[in-house]
């Protein structure tokens, strides 16, 4: 699969909007402790614009945002640390993003964008496709975070419940109780409010 293909293969905005919140809320919910979790969903980042990030134990990231006019996402995956020149090509659209300081645009090896006004996806930059490893999240959805959870975490999940969240579910008690039997909707009402999940509170 060459890069070119796999950027073909992301879903639109509002599909990615979905799925990055619901990877944000299942590890809210299985990893109360923020510090190590791996998905982060704010969407009270700026006016109009929600933010979504990952970030693993040794420097891998991404940063994604969605403004009125489109998304952008750029990533660093140590892998390919001598991949440069990425940022070329970024439409003015987004030039708020890159001189963003919170998204460390020093230390990116990926870089694609979506405008509303645009049919597909492109990158300024052709790397191989190993380096959008740190998307396959937006293609994989539920099956992907569901197998990636359970070996990140050391822990079991009912696939189902996975589904029913990346499908926009409204969380409940009995969806949350599935997932982590240790949690109630106080402990999690923070995390609800700036990821923005629709919840269904059963009193």
């Amino acid at each position: 699969m060459t890069n070119s293909n796999f950027i073909g293969m992301l879903p639109d905005i509002e599909e990615s909007r979905r799925i990055l919140q619901s990877a944000a809320i299942l590890d809210a919910i299985l990893m109360p402790e923020w510090e190590y979790r791996y998905y982060s969903y704010n969407s009270h980042w700026g006016e109009d614009e929600h933010m979504a990030s990952m970030r693993g134990g040794q420097g891998d990231h991404y940063f994604a945002l969605f403004q009125p006019n489109g998304l952008i996402i750029k990533g660093f995956d140590r892998r390919f640390s001598g991949v440069h020149d990425v940022l070329q090509g970024v439409p003015n659209e987004f030039e708020g993003f890159l001189k963003e300081p919170a998204f460390i645009m020093d230390m990116t090896t990926f870089c694609t964008w979506k405008l509303q006004s645009s049919q597909e996806w492109s990158a300024s930059k052709e790397p191989a496709v190993e380096a959008y490893e740190l998307l396959h999240i937006l293609t994989g959805k539920a099956d992907y975070y569901y197998a990636w959870a359970t070996e990140y975490y050391e822990m079991s999940l009912d696939r189902s419940l996975v589904q029913r969240i990346f499908d926009m579910e409204s969380l409940d008690g009995e969806i949350l109780e599935g997932l982590n039997e240790d949690l109630e909707f106080a402990d999690l009402e923070e995390d609800i409010q700036e990821i923005g999940f629709p919840v269904k509170r059963n009193d």
